[in-house]
């Protein structure tokens, strides 16, 4: 009871005072999201049939209609993509990324807007700040120091290239070819907002880590959401059991939230800088996964020559 008459700050600081109980909180809490949303949508599936026929019937009708069709008449290229998609996998793939990607735009923008405006999480992230820095200990600082650097461009960089050249390998092109833009294109995007918001790092007098640039959103949580994503988003693809895509998604899970953690914990960023990260990462794997799917159901060929993949 006497946590709940605690203000924020002082909520912020008692959590920070325990940092590994925080640690395994932020990663029970995320991994039980996910198995949350996959019961959720288990249940869906077994009572929810006679609904999602409605919707499929919809999404026919108006394939059907005749406004669809003189678009269709006018954009040839575009009526053969959509063809290669169902109105199943339409529904479930494209509805479920564009609500993955507009939630977590909502969360972005209003996490920018409390930091810009000075707002509660601005005095919660000083004050979390300052208990992990207190709490921290040489065994911690070490183990996370190491740790983080599988989080860096340098790492992610030859991540890429490794799972670039197995795709090619196997003649993926088109998912090599995704997976570079994911990559590439959130390094980018990651940059331009650091360069948009310009919001300076934690400071202290003897600092356990030092990092260059700007704070918010963090770099390292960022790109370790997108490339961990992307390789869920492989995983799903490529393993075939429901047990084993699931252990796939909680470790990728598992090691982002992690990696977010120990940005905090060193005290290089602050948590709603590591929160921005995974909200602008998620935008952007949403919007590589769907323009992937998009490309790998369209025709193989068109007016006789052969595409990419």
């Amino acid at each position: 009871m006497q946590a709940l008459d605690l203000h924020p700050e002082q909520l912020a600081a008692a959590v920070g005072a325990r940092p590994f109980l925080l640690l395994a909180l932020l990663v029970l809490g995320a991994v039980g999201s996910v198995l949350g949303l996959v019961a959720i949508a288990r249940l869906a599936d077994r009572h929810a049939r006679a609904l999602w026929a409605r919707a499929v019937r919809a999404f026919r009708a108006v394939a059907e209609h005749p406004v669809t069709r003189r678009i269709s008449a006018r954009f040839p290229a575009l009526a053969r993509v959509l063809r290669g998609v169902s109105a199943d996998e339409y529904l479930v793939l494209h509805l479920g990324l564009g609500m993955a990607l507009s939630l977590a735009a909502l969360l972005f923008i209003a996490l920018a807007n409390a930091v810009h405006q000075g707002n509660t999480i601005v005095t919660v992230d000083v004050a979390l700040s300052r208990a992990l820095y207190a709490s921290s200990s040489e065994a911690g600082v070490a183990a996370l120091r190491a740790f983080t650097h599988l989080g860096s461009g340098w790492a992610l960089t030859v991540l890429g290239i490794v799972v670039g050249a197995a795709l090619l390998w196997r003649r993926h092109r088109v998912l090599a070819i995704g997976w570079a833009i994911a990559l590439a294109g959130g390094g980018l995007l990651n940059a331009a907002l650091k360069a948009l918001f310009s919001r300076p790092r934690p400071t202290f007098d003897d600092p356990l880590a030092v990092a260059l640039g700007w704070s918010f959103p963090s770099g390292h949580s960022m790109g370790t959401f997108v490339a961990f994503g992307m390789l869920s988003y492989l995983g799903v693809l490529f393993v075939r059991t429901l047990r084993g895509r699931l252990a796939l998604i909680a470790l990728a899970l598992s090691w982002t939230v992690a990696m977010g953690f120990s940005r905090m914990y060193l005290g290089v960023h602050y948590l709603s800088d590591v929160l921005a990260g995974f909200a602008a990462g998620t935008v952007w794997l949403a919007v590589c996964i769907s323009g992937i799917e998009v490309a790998r159901r369209r025709p193989s060929r068109v007016d006789g020559r052969p595409l990419l993949d």
